[in-house]
């Protein structure tokens, strides 16, 4: 037995056919089998939907109120599925998109307003957070942060590698020195954050240096404003520092020292990332932040001779 569309689909084309045979022929179907979806539906609805005869057929008025609101329902899902067909090729929609509040604001903001330059069918949203939560919840379609969870579930594209660095005031270096090696850190106050520099730390700790960890925070921005302050040794995202270096206001001390990146990243759900918007707002600001890490490093002038020490 055909299901309920199949033969309200069939009854659409009949009355627009006005023929049982050339409905048949529109469907791919026999015309017994048209015929039979016919007497199916009035069975089922109890009500006379067509007037035949040998000539031709029209529509009771049970068959004209019946076809016009089911002709207007059968539009409204084809508009649905085109619409949503149109998600997987063509940008538009509302983007909703989480960040932390420091990448946000100095970073993201900009190459955002630019993305929805490119696509004007596309409306941005963008919440900054301290910390990110989970974006299935929250309804976000992109979540971007340093340092992903390891245990997310989420899909993961790496965007871009953001090197970090060892830098103080210079105020700091006049007052203390400049350290040269790592086993010179053992003589200076180092300013720590611990949300998400452990492994950077945890890589000198196992060079045999035990830093006197002086300040610790799990804002970067504070470790930044401390380390303005003169107040100790930081290891910080040269995306964070890169203006203070240029202006002189921080300084890179052990440019030798290779230390692990900072990898930014956009986390989205599986199947989010097969709409156009995700897919093409993930591509452009993984090229952005690409092209933007490379112009970085030229201008802060990082480019440094065979490293003393490297970790990976």
């Amino acid at each position: 037995m055909p299901d309920r569309f199949s033969e309200i689909l069939s009854f659409i084309k009949i009355a627009e056919s006005g023929s049982l045979s050339e409905a048949a022929r529109r469907l791919g179907l026999s015309l017994a089998a048209t015929s039979r979806r016919l007497s199916q539906l009035e069975t089922r609805l109890g009500v006379a939907l067509v007037r035949r005869n040998s000539r031709n057929l029209t529509l009771t008025e049970e068959g004209a109120v019946f076809y016009e609101r089911a002709g207007q329902a059968l539009a409204d899902m084809d508009h649905a599925e085109s619409a949503v067909m149109r998600a997987a090729t063509e940008a538009a929609g509302v983007l909703r998109v989480v960040t932390t509040v420091s990448v946000g604001r100095s970073r993201l903001a900009p190459m955002l307003q630019h993305y929805a330059m490119l696509h004007p069918e596309v409306t941005i949203h963008v919440e900054t957070a301290a910390q990110l939560g989970n974006i299935v919840e929250t309804g976000h379609d992109i979540a971007i942060c340093f340092d992903p969870p390891a245990d997310s579930a989420l899909t993961m594209k790496r965007l871009a590698d953001n090197p970090r660095v060892i830098c103080a005031s210079p105020a700091y270096i006049a007052r203390r020195g400049e350290p040269r090696r790592i086993m010179d850190l053992t003589m200076h106050d180092t300013i720590a954050v611990e949300s998400g520099q452990q492994d950077a730390w945890r890589m000198i700790d196992l060079a045999g240096v035990r830093p006197r960890r002086t300040l610790r925070t799990n804002d970067g921005e504070v470790a930044r404003l401390w380390a303005l302050d003169g107040a100790g040794v930081v290891i910080k995202s040269l995306w964070d520092v890169a203006e203070d270096l240029r202006a002189g206001r921080l300084q890179q001390v052990m440019k030798t020292i290779v230390l692990p990146s900072s990898p930014i990243v956009a986390l989205y759900v599986a199947r989010q990332g097969e709409t156009a918007k995700v897919r093409s707002c993930v591509d452009f600001l993984a090229r952005c932040l690409r092209q933007e890490r490379g112009e970085t490093i030229a201008v802060s002038g990082q480019t440094s001779p065979a490293p003393q020490r490297a970790f990976s």
